[in-house]
């Protein structure tokens, strides 16, 4: 699956308008879904236009009709805090991390937790728990996130 996320993905880079100004997303992306699925965060849209053999198995035995993937290209690369529970999105968020190791948080209430994601870990995340993957000025290498969801038809 690294291999395949390597060599395979066309991997896009996306712009976000935050108050007023339009900036780069830190980190590539790629995204896979069932036709008539549509996963709608930020203002952009990211509709299902099919499903790859690479994924198609592994997403039906975690019952998910859409993936979304990042690409984080060295510690420079990151996510912001922020949530998965957009509309339309069912129950959690199945993550699958691949390649170098980087450190997930996440807050409820005041409290706050962290948890090193290596190679071939996994992750049952609840979509509604703000949460970020913080750049890193220590080397470290590329990873890969395939977040699996189910999401209601278009």
């Amino acid at each position: 699956m690294l291999d395949w996320c390597t060599r395979e993905v066309r991997w896009h880079q996306e712009h976000l308008r935050l108050f007023g100004k339009i900036h780069r997303v830190p980190r590539r992306i790629a995204w896979f879904g069932m036709p008539g699925v549509n996963y709608r965060y930020s203002g952009v849209d990211h509709a299902g236009c099919g499903m790859p053999a690479e994924l198609s198995c592994l997403a039906e035995r975690i019952g998910a009709n859409h993936v979304l993937l990042n690409r984080y290209r060295d510690g420079a690369d990151y996510m912001g805090w922020h949530t998965d529970d957009e509309r339309g999105v069912q129950g959690p968020v199945h993550i699958i991390s691949l390649g170098a190791a980087r450190i997930l948080r996440w807050r409820i209430g005041d409290k706050r937790a962290s948890v090193q994601l290596s190679h071939a870990s996994q992750l049952l995340l609840d979509g509604r728990v703000p949460h970020t993957l913080t750049r890193t000025r220590r080397p470290c290498g590329e990873r890969f996130s395939l977040s699996f969801r189910r999401l209601n038809d278009a």
